[in-house]
C-alpha cells in the first residue's frame, strides 16, 4: 500500500482498524501540507498520477468542508449570541431575519443551545453526504469531477478527482476529522 493511499471506510469496530483509519486520514493531511503549502492556492505537482488523483480529491475534500464550516459558523452565531458583530447599518429583510433568529434563541438554555447546533451540523454535513452519495451514484452516468490545478508554473493539466472505485462520500468522515474547526461529532 502506499503511503498516501485513499481509505474507504468500513465499520469494523475493531481498534487496530480504527488506528490505521487515523493513520491514513493524517497521511492524506500530510500530502496536502506537502504539495499545497503556496498560500497563493499554487499546487506543487506530485510525481505519480495516483498521488496528482491523490491530492486533488484531498484540496477537493478540503474546500468542502471550509464551505461547511463557514455555514456552520454562520448558523451557530445565531444560536450563541444575541447580537450580530457589527450592527445592520439599515434595516432591511436581511436584518429583520437576524433579529428574529438571535431573539427566538437568546431566551435558550446552554444545553438546548447545544443541540441545536449538533442539530443544524449533522443536518449540513448530511447534506453535504448525500450530495457526495448522489455524485458518486449518478443516475445519467458517470459523473467526472476533474481539477485543473493552479501551479507556479502554469502547467496544463487535468487531475481526475472522481474514480469509479473509490466513493467521494467514504472520504467525508476523513476530511471533517482532518479539516473541520466547527463539526464536534466528526462522524457522518
Amino acid at each position: 500500500m502506499d503511503d498516501f493511499t485513499p481509505y474507504i471506510v468500513l465499520i469494523t469496530g475493531t481498534t487496530p482498524y480504527i488506528w490505521e483509519l487515523a493513520a491514513i486520514k493524517l497521511k492524506m493531511k500530510e500530502l496536502l501540507e506537502k504539495y499545497a503549502n503556496d498560500s497563493f492556492g499554487n499546487l506543487e505537482i506530485p510525481e505519480t498520477d495516483e498521488k496528482k488523483q491523490q491530492l486533488a480529491r484531498e484540496v477537493f475534500g478540503k474546500n468542502l468542508v471550509s464551505v461547511l464550516d463557514g455555514w456552520l459558523e454562520i448558523a451557530f452565531d445565531f444560536v450563541d449570541n444575541p447580537e450580530p458583530k457589527e450592527p445592520f447599518q439599515r434595516e432591511n429583510e436581511f436584518s429583520r431575519r437576524d433579529k428574529a433568529f438571535r431573539e427566538n434563541f437568546k431566551n435558550l438554555d446552554s444545553q438546548t443551545k447545544e443541540k441545536i447546533k449538533e442539530l443544524i451540523s449533522d443536518t449540513a454535513t448530511g447534506i453535504l453526504f448525500s450530495t457526495l452519495v448522489s455524485f458518486d451514484q449518478f443516475d445519467y452516468g458517470q459523473l467526472k469531477i476533474t481539477l485543473s490545478p493552479k501551479t507556479i508554473d502554469n502547467l496544463d493539466e487535468e487531475w481526475i478527482i472522481t474514480d469509479e472505485d473509490i466513493d467521494l462520500h467514504d472520504e467525508l468522515d476523513g476530511w471533517v476529522e482532518n479539516y473541520s474547526k466547527q463539526v464536534k461529532n466528526k462522524a457522518t
